[in-house]
């Protein structure tokens, strides 16, 4: 994909009882966004949990960690989107960690999930590269606006619906799956 420090998005469907085995990872920050079900995460540096709808885990693999993701429950699908970001520092000590989600911080206003280790913001999720992650819900009929400073980017996912978004005066309708790119200039 590639787009500035983005590397890769996914949006990962895993039905029930299925999931990524073991494999490796190194030099990169991830930051794994739970829409709907349970992702189980299992790692080399000895962490092991379930997250749920709305809650968020980063791991800075550094030098290099193993981990697996699965969908243990026996009939429910599990629907996450996986962010791949350059980190600004290659060899970093591999590092976990991971918040609850809280939909009274994100319905009809952005709720600041990531930030970079570097910056005063307060955030549930520190990573080490210039890069921030919102997310939100918002209910018909409402609106949010977000302001990007010069010569700043931003990548916008649609997860779920869809919505008219308005950059510099252009109006465009994302529907779920869409992607925006949106640079500021300086």
């Amino acid at each position: 994909m590639g787009f500035g420090v983005l590397r890769v998005m996914n949006d990962d469907l895993v039905q029930p009882c299925r999931g990524f085995g073991e494999h490796p990872h190194r030099d990169v920050e991830i930051c794994t966004y739970i829409v709907d079900g349970f992702l189980s995460h299992k790692d080399s540096m000895g962490t092991e949990e379930t997250l749920t709808r709305g809650d968020i885990q980063f791991m800075t693999a550094g030098r290099g960690v193993v981990h697996s993701e699965h969908n243990l429950h026996e009939t429910q699908p599990l629907r996450f989107i996986q962010i791949w970001i350059n980190t600004r520092t290659r060899g970093l000590t591999p590092n976990y960690g991971s918040a609850a989600g809280d939909s009274s911080l994100r319905t009809n206003k952005w709720h600041h999930m990531v930030s970079d280790v570097g910056s005063p913001a307060e955030t549930p999720i520190k990573i080490n590269q210039d890069t921030n992650i919102y997310v939100t819900e918002i209910s018909k009929d409402e609106k949010v606006t977000m302001q990007l400073s010069s010569g700043r980017q931003g990548y916008l996912l649609m997860i779920e619906g869809s919505a008219c978004i308005s950059v510099n005066g252009d109006n465009e309708t994302l529907d779920r799956h869409d992607g925006a790119e949106v640079k500021m200039k300086k």
